[in-house]
């Protein structure tokens, strides 16, 4: 999946487990390039990005 923020395709799975969330559901991704931290929330018709983590400002 490319990052929402520039698009780079260099992105690194971070493995977080907490009550209510699991890792294989919405896996938590990490562009390689930016740093902003994201997951895909698949809601049926209604996918969403929820960021975790704004991207560096370079």
């Amino acid at each position: 999946m490319k990052c929402p923020n520039c698009g780079d395709r260099t992105a690194v799975d971070l493995d977080m487990h907490s009550n209510g969330f699991t890792s294989e559901e919405s896996p938590v991704k990490e562009c390689g390039s930016c740093g902003l931290v994201w997951r895909l929330i698949k809601d049926g018709k209604n996918d969403r990005i929820d960021i975790i983590k704004q991207a560096e400002k370079k």
